[in-house]
């Protein structure tokens, strides 16, 4: 049998030129059962890459990572778990960045107890925090993005100056070839960029997926060899480990396959 990795990528490569795949034609095309083909399917679509639909999958958009409104009511026990090992780096009486994204809203959802200072330009991430009476939170405004949810301004990246951050946790929606963290906003990068020239520690917080995904997202933020810690939900593939430095830690969820 092929392994999942490898035959989860070739589902993705048919379902992008098909737009649609039933689990039964899975099943028949890869010669494996039934139930290993639903798990593919609850595998594919639980982390974003596909929706679900009555007796199979679809495609999400043509040539785009799925909008954060889509993915955002994406409840993902592998994303919880991972917001969990985040939250662990997540210190009182310290100063941290949040990025924008699905995974870091979990994040946000686990700080009500920590009396911390967290800066974020990630409107959901302001409203999670907002539920609890602590940590302290400073919302850096701007236009606002409505899809993607972060507000951006060049008042922004230099207010940014004024910080020096304990941590600065992003996310990605692409992790390219040669290492390069990207995310569909130019907007969003700049600020991420800022961000991390400003941070002690960069935490990297995303699934193994998007180092194999083909989905266009445009504007890199840094490179992995700027990362200290990558959380994510499987053990990489060697190659992908070569993109960071020796002494970055790699932070896998418990039970992952």
């Amino acid at each position: 049998m092929i392994p999942r990795e490898k035959r989860e990528a070739q589902i993705m490569e048919k379902l992008e030129s098909d737009g649609w795949l039933s689990t039964k034609q899975i099943a028949d095309y890869f010669n494996v059962a039934f139930d290993t083909a639903r798990r593919d399917i609850l595998h594919l679509t639980s982390t974003g890459q596909a929706l679900r639909v009555h007796g199979g999958i679809m495609v999400n958009t043509e040539n785009e990572v799925p909008e954060f409104l889509n993915r955002k009511h994406i409840l993902s026990p592998v994303k919880s778990e991972m917001a969990k090992i985040a939250a662990s780096y997540i210190l009182p009486g310290r100063l941290y960045f949040i990025g924008s994204s699905t995974t870091l809203v979990q994040l946000c959802d686990l700080l009500g107890q920590v009396d911390t200072t967290i800066v974020t330009h990630g409107i959901d991430n302001a409203e999670h925090l907002m539920a609890n009476k602590f940590p302290k939170i400073e919302l850096l405004g701007g236009v606002v993005d409505r899809i993607n949810r972060y507000a951006s301004s060049l008042d922004t990246l230099v207010r940014l100056n004024d910080f020096v951050f304990d941590g600065v946790f992003i996310g990605a929606s692409r992790i390219t070839d040669e290492g390069d963290i990207t995310v569909m906003g130019k907007a969003d990068a700049a600020i991420l960029r800022k961000a991390i020239q400003r941070g002690k520690k960069i935490v990297l917080v995303t699934q193994e997926y998007k180092f194999t995904t083909t989905k266009t997202s445009p504007y890199v933020v840094t490179n992995c060899q700027q990362v200290d810690v990558l959380i994510t939900d499987k053990e990489l593939n060697p190659k992908f480990k070569t993109y960071f430095r020796d002494s970055a830690v790699f932070r896998v969820i418990k039970n992952s396959k």
